[in-house]
């Protein structure tokens, strides 16, 4: 479906996770992947196929333990019927809705198929959080595989379309419980189906796996971005909850000052809200960018303002730690 935003005011935080079910739900076609709404410390876990169709996108918004939070956790699959998640990306003490328990407070939803990004007023202070895909710089094709399987050297895959991939190059392979990074020796165009060949595979993958260059670019940010996020996945897999971390930088070289507002037609500069792998220097590099999420500066505007470019309309937020950014509506 097409992007989406609202505005509203939640009585509380179980309130505002009611109003986010609705809005992903009926507003912006998620699926309602796992309603525990009766559970002690209530939640929901959405499920996307993204805007392509293609993508894995399993989101959790949780009341946490913890008063003025609403927790929240991306995985790589979630079973519905065991309620237990596969390779989660969160962390306790920082990836969480900034809410009030009880009290109203005014909120923002913006969301597509490929992610969701919530902003939450409390009093005078702006929270950012942002879940889901990035707009990824690596490609987003992917094989499936038409069979299952089996770890091991040389390992030939049966697959819809062997062209996404290149011999002697490194590409990842996931399904609904792994991940790891295989390096592809042979691919066959000329048999129905065709065949990828893998020099080493690490473990056993299911019919309908998926392998191309980054098929599950999945982030759970902390509760005051952009800023540090951790990742479902890196390029070559999954460590921990918090083992895959990340952050978001904004591309404007230090220069919004210089730039906004633009001197001569005082007009107000969006740069795009970069995000790359950090901690170890094993996995560094530059992942891809938030979806509609850009940093711009302070001069000519304030919290709430909204900027017109062309028939487009961008809510502006000055977020505590994140800075000045807008955000499409």
């Amino acid at each position: 479906m097409a992007y989406q935003s609202i505005q509203g005011l939640a009585h509380g935080r179980l309130d505002l996770l009611n109003q986010l079910r609705t809005f992903l739900v009926t507003t912006t076609g998620w699926t309602l992947h796992d309603d525990q709404s009766a559970d002690p410390q209530p939640y929901f876990v959405f499920k996307s196929h993204g805007e392509s169709g293609a993508e894995d996108v399993y989101l959790q918004f949780r009341i946490s333990t913890t008063s003025g939070r609403i927790h929240v956790a991306a995985f790589q699959y979630w079973d519905a019927a065991t309620h237990t998640g596969v390779n989660e990306a969160s962390h306790t003490s920082y990836t969480y809705l900034r809410v009030e328990d009880s009290a109203d407070f005014i909120f923002w939803l913006f969301a597509d198929l490929d992610h969701v990004f919530v902003v939450t007023k409390l009093i005078s202070t702006y929270y950012g959080h942002y879940s889901g895909s990035l707009k990824r710089f690596w490609s987003g094709a992917v094989a499936l595989t038409q069979a299952a399987v089996t770890a091991g050297s040389g390992v030939v895959l049966q697959v819809n379309d062997a062209t996404v991939v290149t011999p002697g190059q490194d590409y990842v392979i996931k399904d609904d419980a792994g991940i790891e990074r295989v390096r592809v020796s042979a691919i066959d165009t000329a048999v129905t189906p065709n065949t990828i060949t893998v020099e080493t595979l690490v473990r056993d993958y299911a019919s309908g796996a998926k392998i191309g260059e980054d098929p599950q670019p999945v982030i759970n940010s902390y509760y005051n971005a952009p800023g540090t996020f951790y990742a479902v996945n890196k390029f070559d897999g999954w460590t921990s909850a918090s083992g895959q971390q990340g952050r978001c930088g904004a591309a404007n070289g230090g220069l919004q000052g210089e730039t906004d507002p633009e001197m001569r037609y005082g007009t107000t500069i969006l740069f795009p809200w970069l995000a790359s792998m950090s901690g170890s220097a094993a996995y560094q590099e530059l992942r891809g960018e938030l979806i509609e999420i850009f940093a711009v500066g302070g001069g000519n505007v304030a919290s709430e303002d909204t900027i017109q470019i062309g028939t487009d309309s961008y809510r502006v937020f000055n977020l505590t730690t994140g800075g000045w950014c807008a955000v499409k509506e």
